[in-house]
């Protein structure tokens, strides 16, 4: 539904030193002061955690204050890292809306080898990036690649403002490889676009092949960032690859190796329940026979080069079982004496969790001389979560609160000794009498897919509406196809979509217009009691005292929260309404966004009907 109340707008002067690159008639009311922080930044060289609602055009913002930096500095190199390719294609789209850039400055977007890929090969093996990465550089070398030709991709002339579909179209026109001309590119584009991997993984920024000391950082959604960070960190071994890594150490007549995995089975299958593992026990059991854990993995890991090269060389998929294993050793010796690495088994597994990014971050964000770490959600806890010394945090907020209904229900939640068939029917009352009540699109996120089946279990399929649920194995394609359709159907007389925060729809996804007119919150999206946790909990006590499990994972849990209720403001002549269906979300109002916090209390669905229909109104 759209207001048509008076948008909040600054008029642009003629001589406004930013005019040449915005494009738009008028800033929206805080951009002209956050484009003028962001230069000060970059002139100081400092750090910048902006946090601005949806729609507040944060993209346009820092382009227009970055650009006339890279005009006047030809050494200055901007790179823009997004969680996904779609965000890449977000920051192309502005770029082109830009007239007359000048012709020093260049932008292209690089992604997987994979994706970019136009040769027939196996869709599963694209689908591993390292087997395909290894398989894609023999078949380069034996001249097996038809799209690999060193002087077609040299005399390949990229458009100015390159997104992948540009391209692509210049690089089949010429059947030539688009990851090889783009890495060819990338060393004299002035403007990267490229995901985290690009920056966080060492083995991948080498492929730039360019100098960031004197280039600017900008970080998209940035409340995704230390979660990859310490995903990328993660190293996993499971019973059914050790039995794969015993056949492959016979197959290679290395069966003198064997005896590793026999120990490492003996710790996993001493309980199903996750567990801790002394990692110092481990190394010694292993060091008793081999002498140096980091010289076996090693050994380990040059075997599965090996096997690898020697697979890809033959076409087939390059993997290896012994230099996964390899790997799994390496990381355990390079963890030792650090605290935020811990090692678990439990459930045929066993695996090394990283709970702290900071050291990884920080390194990151060191190889440039200012960085702007931007999304609706962070606030300035994100500068000490992810280990800045010094930052400046600054809040924009263009909505009219007229344009928004913000409403706390305290009668129920989601907390997990209270998880019970009574509490998920309360719960449903309240959802099935807005989403028959008010004909517009609704979306219902839970806090686990374990709450999303209580609610299920409860009735929320009864609803006399179309509805949409996401299902934790539902492959991409079919995702895509249910989101779709519920936004065909909001238009339509209303549909609600019930799924997760931190899903594919509760982030990263437009739902303009009346497509998401209301989000209700079925409680925080907190991970569930367990040892990981516990030991999770006590790393970041003994790091920010008392202050531990805020940045342990309340933040990240609240942040995710609000990019769900977020989804119902996309731009400046939305209406939304959000449904906070948990009473423990009033502990943590201060740090939601100030436009997305509660105004009103409610205790009684028909009650919740009423406000939200006078709202609609």
């Amino acid at each position: 539904m759209k207001s048509g109340l008076r948008r909040r707008y600054q008029k642009l002067s003629i001589n406004n030193e930013y005019r040449k690159y915005f494009p738009y008639k008028e800033y929206r009311h805080g951009q002209l002061e956050a484009i003028r922080e962001i230069t000060e930044i970059i002139t100081l060289k400092e750090h910048l955690i902006l946090r601005a609602p949806s729609g507040f055009g944060k993209t346009i913002t820092v382009l227009t204050a970055t650009l006339p930096t890279l005009e006047r500095e030809s050494d200055s190199k901007l790179v823009w890292l997004c969680r996904t390719n779609r965000e890449n294609n977000r920051v192309i789209e502005e770029l082109k809306k830009i007239d007359n850039i000048p012709d020093n400055i260049n932008a292209i977007v690089i992604e997987a080898r994979a994706k970019l890929c136009i040769k027939d090969v196996d869709r599963e093996l694209k689908k591993d990036h390292e087997a395909f990465s290894i398989l894609c550089s023999e078949m380069k070398k034996q001249g097996k690649c038809e799209y690999y030709n060193k002087l077609i991709i040299e005399s390949i002339k990229l458009p100015q403002i390159c997104g992948v579909k540009e391209l692509r179209e210049v690089c089949e026109k010429s059947d030539v490889c688009p990851y090889e001309v783009a890495k060819k590119g990338v060393p004299n584009a002035r403007l990267i676009i490229a995901n985290y991997n690009y920056i966080l993984m060492p083995q991948i920024l080498k492929t730039l092949n360019t100098k960031l000391d004197n280039s600017i950082l900008v970080v998209d959604e940035a409340h995704n960032l230390p979660e990859i960070a310490t995903e990328i960190e993660m190293e996993k071994i499971t019973l059914r690859g050790l039995n794969e890594t015993s056949s492959e150490m016979m197959r290679e007549g290395i069966e003198e190796y064997k005896w590793i995995i026999d120990e490492i089975i003996k710790i996993i299958e001493k309980g199903e329940e996750d567990k801790v593992v002394d990692k110092i026990y481990l190394k010694n059991i292993l060091e008793e026979k081999c002498g140096s854990l980091s010289q076996l993995a090693s050994i380990l890991i040059g075997i599965g080069n090996n096997v690898r090269r020697r697979i890809a060389r033959n076409g087939g998929k390059p993997v290896s079982h012994i230099h996964h294993l390899g790997r799994f050793l390496m990381k355990l010796h390079e963890t030792l004496g650090r605290d935020e690495y811990v090692l678990f088994s439990g459930n045929g597994e066993m695996w090394i969790e990283c709970f702290d990014p900071s050291n990884i971050i920080k390194r990151v964000y060191k190889m440039f001389k200012a960085t702007i770490s931007m999304s609706g959600t962070i606030n300035e806890n994100y500068g000490e979560l992810v280990g800045l010394e010094s930052y400046k945090y600054r809040e924009v907020n263009y909505l009219e609160k007229r344009n928004i209904l913000s409403i706390l229900v305290p009668n129920v939640t989601t907390d997990y000794e209270m998880r019970k068939p009574e509490m998920y029917q309360k719960i449903c009352e309240y959802i099935s009498i807005v989403a028959e009540n008010i004909n517009t699109g609704i979306g219902v996120f839970t806090a686990s897919y374990e709450v999303l089946e209580g609610i299920l279990n409860a009735g929320i399929r009864n609803i006399r509406k179309p509805i949409y649920i996401e299902n934790r194995n539902d492959s991409p394609k079919l995702n895509e196809w249910k989101i779709e359709e519920y936004k065909r159907m909001a238009k339509t007389g209303g549909a609600v979509y019930v799924g997760v925060c931190g899903g594919r729809a509760s982030e990263g996804e437009d739902f303009p217009g009346s497509e998401m007119d209301i989000a209700l919150l079925v409680g925080i999206p907190f991970p569930e009691p367990s040892i990981r946790m516990q030991k999770r909990n006590e790393y970041y006590e003994k790091r920010f005292g008392e202050n531990g499990i805020l940045y342990s994972y309340i933040l990240s849990a609240i942040w995710k929260a609000s990019q769900a209720a977020g989804r119902v403001i996309r731009g400046p002549e939305d209406k939304g309404a959000i449904v906070y269906l948990d009473e423990r979300y009033r502990r943590y109002i201060k740090l939601l966004p100030e436009w997305l916090k509660p105004r009103k209390v409610i205790k009684e669905p028909e009650q919740l009907k009423e406000e939200l229909t006078l709202f609609f109104t």
